[in-house]
């Protein structure tokens, strides 16, 4: 593996937190500027950050991620989500792999098993900025979407007719950063086999109590968000 400079954003996140870990564990040199350090709001502090450490690798975690959230600040979902990602395409180059972590929720969850070539058709502001973004990063050269579902953290009530394949967090930062270096697919799912999503605890032997859907999120929380894995590696 040839040693490249990463410009991880969103490194305060969960995930970026996870990918600035793995870098320094496997000495790749990183750089993950805090919000104060590069704002994506603002395009003349992504252009300062990207003359400043020249990235061969730009991974995109950026992200206002709260399903309820999103829906509840519709101006911020958009400015965080869709954007802030303008901007960096915008100050991004040919010379620059651009990677853009995205998400499960591009889709609508009516029937699961999603493959790399189904239509985007999110049913969430989340999920449409997401979406939204992957066509924009698409504009570019030189860039690879990667769905990556993931449990963020540990909960105490879980969902049981909710089915995916997410990883535990701590089991994707070694796949994406295994995919940006050897994957030269544009779209790419990283994922584990379909489960409910109470099982994935279970399996753990995680002491959870198991819950439906509440009556209030049904209409925004996808129920079969399972894709079809394209990692190989």
């Amino acid at each position: 593996m040839n040693f490249k400079k990463i410009l991880i954003l969103g490194g305060s996140g969960i995930l970026g937190k996870q990918l600035i870990k793995y870098c320094n564990d496997h000495n790749f040199i990183n750089y993950a500027p805090t919000h104060n350090e590069c704002n994506i709001l603002d395009i003349n502090s992504i252009r300062n950050n990207i003359d400043k450490y020249l990235p061969d690798i730009i991974i995109h975690a950026a992200a206002f991620v709260d399903t309820l959230g999103c829906e509840n600040e519709i101006l911020k979902a958009i400015d965080t989500n869709i954007v802030g990602t303008i901007n960096l395409v915008k100050n991004s180059n040919v010379n620059i792999k651009f990677v853009y972590i995205s998400s499960e929720y591009v889709f609508s969850g009516n029937r699961g098993m999603y493959s790399v070539n189904d239509r985007l058709d999110p049913i969430n502001v989340y999920g449409k900025t997401k979406a939204s973004s992957e066509y924009i990063v698409s504009i570019l050269k030189n860039y690879q979407i990667i769905r990556v579902p993931f449990i963020k953290k540990i909960h105490n009530k879980v969902f049981n007719n909710q089915y995916c394949s997410r990883y535990f967090i701590e089991d994707v930062p070694e796949k994406i950063i295994n995919n940006i270096f050897y994957n030269e697919e544009k779209i790419v799912h990283i994922c584990r086999e379909r489960k409910k999503l109470s099982d994935f605890y279970n399996e753990k032997n995680l002491s959870v109590e198991e819950i439906e859907i509440p009556t209030n999120l049904k209409d925004i929380i996808p129920k079969d968000t399972s894709l079809i894995n394209t990692n190989k590696l």
